[in-house]
């Protein structure tokens, strides 16, 4: 029998949502900086079966209109999804859960592979510094 590989989804129970733990997050968490991404991210207790939850954010000052905020948020989304199986096999290898927060900061809209490419600098520096 073939065993699965899990499913590249981005399920309601992966998504931070509590605006308390979001609030937790942005005053006492640690922060990784790969212009023009920043990931904020903090050890904590999850009770859902995943080991990370995940926000996203683009500054409304920077990007003015919703459409622009949307596109960037939902291409950190897509990659963080094809990708958070390299971050779920690290926080269960060190048995630890977290919060995270994507934040794009850049002044330019992003192309798709330089978004990706960023990302995999970030999980690079959360593995030496977890």
């Amino acid at each position: 029998m073939e065993t699965q590989k899990p499913r590249a989804t981005f399920s309601k129970e992966e998504r931070l949502t509590s605006r308390k733990s979001i609030q937790e997050l942005m005053d006492a968490g640690a922060s990784i900086s790969v212009f023009p991404l920043r990931l904020v991210w903090k050890k904590a207790t999850l009770t859902g079966k995943f080991p990370a939850q995940t926000a996203f954010a683009v500054s409304k000052k920077i990007f003015p209109l919703a459409v622009d905020r949307n596109r960037i948020k939902r291409q950190m989304r897509e990659v963080y999804r094809k990708n958070k199986t390299l971050l779920y096999a690290l926080l269960t290898q060190r048995k630890e859960q977290a919060v995270f927060m994507l934040i794009y900061s850049g002044r330019e809209k992003p192309a798709y592979p330089e978004i990706e490419e960023k990302y995999h600098r970030i999980l690079q520096q959360l593995e030496e510094r977890l």
